[in-house]
């Protein structure tokens, strides 16, 4: 099928697959899939400009279709979400003007391809990490991370000026009750910061920052794990549209393969939703984190692949490592899914 805006001819087999796989992970682990999308789109040979405008605006609406869905579930923490937007927008800004320094010196690919190794590397082996830990810790309680303690410490935080005077309202207190999120009191401040960051960071990578703040959400903030997917999902939604418009203007984005990938995650979606009811919060970080040492790998081999001609073969290898790892994922998702109603089935009669 040929794409005229990018000047490409695709299976349109292929973009569907891609988009069921994004779909389902988007809603199972609340993250945009940009890093996928991106991979995906240039072993499917469509320019790297067009790769990337065209999955931020899949990133936006397969975020809009999981955050309803998640958002129907009570998995959408919209105060906490609105509060971190405060910072989100002039992080993204601050990390445009620093791409566009980083451009006129000629060091902008090198740059965001080792940062991006570098968080993917970290999170991916935390997580890992914090997995293994409290399985060998026996009295460890159910479910419960490893930083629970770091969590209390920053909720408990107590950051001046305690109330702040708005026009209307008089003075009015720095602290929020988030139930939602199981949160008594937490200052805005420690939000809006966070936001800030991962604006700051999705700006820079030119990615929805849902693989960033997923994390930080349940091991910094203590937000179930669940919530977090959904009040993640949430944020990308913004950052995604953001991105898709700046695109959009310059015309690097193809609508019908959009449209096309978007139809299919929509279906995707529907399996990873639905699988964060039956799938136990820590299965769902262990698999979230062997999904990002992959990326992380794929990122690396991108980079080298760089340094000489000769390597060029990495390039293809980085991105076809990516969605293999990515399509198993979706099986396994689907797999823990069955069992899990199966296991809920055996049990409702002896519940009886």
């Amino acid at each position: 099928m040929w794409f005229p805006n990018a000047e490409v001819t695709i299976d349109p087999a292929l973009l569907l697959l891609l988009g069921v796989m994004v779909g389902t992970l988007s809603g199972f682990f609340g993250v945009g899939g940009g890093f996928l999308i991106t991979g995906g789109l240039l072993v499917f040979g469509v320019p790297p400009v067009f790769a990337v405008g065209t999955g931020l605006a899949l990133i936006m609406g397969s975020s809009i279709i999981n955050t309803l869905k998640h958002r129907h579930l009570g998995n959408v923490d919209l105060r906490l979400g609105l509060i971190m937007l405060v910072g989100t927008i002039p992080g993204v800004f601050f990390a445009e003007q620093l791409n566009s320094t980083l451009e006129e010196a000629g060091i902008i690919g090198p740059v965001i391809r080792y940062v991006y190794m570098v968080f993917l590397a970290v999170l991916g082996g935390f997580i890992i990490y914090d997995h293994l830990k409290q399985r060998r810790n026996p009295v460890a309680a159910a479910g419960e991370i490893s930083t629970a303690s770091l969590a209390r410490r920053v909720q408990g935080m107590r950051i001046p000026p305690h109330a702040i005077w708005l026009p209307g309202l008089g003075r009015v207190p720095t602290y929020v009750a988030l139930p939602v999120s199981g949160i008594d009191q937490l200052s805005v401040f420690i939000p809006v910061i966070v936001g800030f960051s991962v604006g700051f960071f999705a700006g820079l990578l030119g990615a929805g920052g849902g693989f960033l703040l997923m994390p930080v959400l349940i091991f910094g903030m203590g937000v179930p794990t669940t919530v977090a997917i959904g009040t993640d999902l949430f944020q990308i939604i913004v950052t995604g549209s953001w991105g898709t418009f700046i695109y959009a203007l310059s015309h690097n984005v193809d609508p019908l393969m959009a449209i096309i990938m978007l139809g299919a995650a929509s279906i995707g979606s529907q399996l990873g939703t639905a699988a964060t009811r039956f799938v136990e919060p820590a299965r769902i970080r262990i698999l979230y984190g062997v999904t990002i040492m992959g990326g992380c790998i794929s990122v690396a081999l991108d980079q080298v692949s760089t340094y000489s001609g000769s390597l060029d073969f990495l390039s293809t290898l980085a991105s076809v490592i990516l969605l293999s790892v990515a399509g198993a994922m979706c099986l396994i998702i689907a797999g823990m899914m069955i069992r899990a109603k199966r296991e809920r089935k055996e049990l409702a009669p002896a519940d009886d």
